[in-house]
């Protein structure tokens, strides 16, 4: 029998690009976003970090002893990058040495969400930020002191907390879009360039062109800057609509 020579291209699914997706366990709304934004040809293949938001103090810290697992999981799925989806595991581990690992661990090139969205704003030629989040204070603070050694001026921040669990950092993909909608026009002002919505498990694709309309700047995301990095790494250089001026523009 002659064996056939794989051919990237004639893959069934994924047959641009496959994209590699690392999540917290807890994460609903990431994947989701990501098919939605994903441009014929893109495929998503996702797994998770075990998030044990109910047994120890500090899980975004603690899920990181399961990374090496979950890369060997991703190592045989031939994918061509992955994306690290953690806004906060930034705070905690610098994301460029959590680049280096999943890089390292995959043997494939790996994007984090911090990194995505500092190379967004200078994409956009940004450097005053309005952050808005669903995290508690102290998460808030660290998220405005890691943006501001990064060169960005944070004009506001708050967190929007409406359900009891988001003190342990769970269940913000039950924030719902009108609500994020509504936090991101009360920290809006004349000397943010840039509207910036933090986390990944909070669900913002819905509402990003229409804040961008309603307030002239543009609007970042934790997910959509993710994809757009991923996208970009992988090759796939699609203008897409609908999904904001980042990856509309650039």
């Amino acid at each position: 029998m002659a064996y056939r020579t794989p051919d990237k291209s004639k893959r069934p699914y994924g047959w641009r690009a496959r994209i590699g997706l690392i999540v917290p366990s807890p994460n609903t709304v990431t994947e989701t976003e990501f098919w939605r934004m994903a441009p014929d040809g893109v495929s998503i293949h996702t797994t998770r970090l075990l998030y044990r938001a109910d047994e120890v103090e500090d899980p975004v810290a603690d899920m990181e002893q399961f990374l090496p697992q979950t890369l060997e999981e991703l190592r045989g799925l031939e994918v061509d990058v992955v994306a690290y989806a953690c806004t906060a595991s930034a705070f905690k581990t610098p994301h460029e040495e959590t680049q280096a690992e999943v890089s390292h661990g995959v043997d494939r090139p790996a994007v984090t969400t911090m990194g995505t969205i500092l190379n967004a704003f200078k994409a956009l030629g940004v450097t005053k930020i309005a952050v808005g989040s669903p995290y508690t204070d102290d998460v808030n603070e660290a998220e405005r002191r890691y943006l501001e050694s990064q060169g960005l001026t944070v004009t506001a921040d708050e967190g929007m907390i409406l359900f009891e669990a988001q003190q342990r950092l769970r269940h913000m993909n039950l924030v719902t879009e009108p609500d994020v909608e509504k936090l991101a026009m009360r920290i809006d002002s004349p000397e943010a360039e840039a509207i910036f919505l933090s986390c990944g498990d909070m669900a913002t694709l819905g509402v990003v062109n229409k804040l961008e309309k309603k307030l002239g700047k543009p609007v970042v995301t934790s997910v959509q800057a993710t994809f757009w990095g991923a996208l970009r790494i992988a090759g796939i250089n699609d203008r897409i609509e609908g999904s904001g001026l980042l990856l509309a523009e650039h």
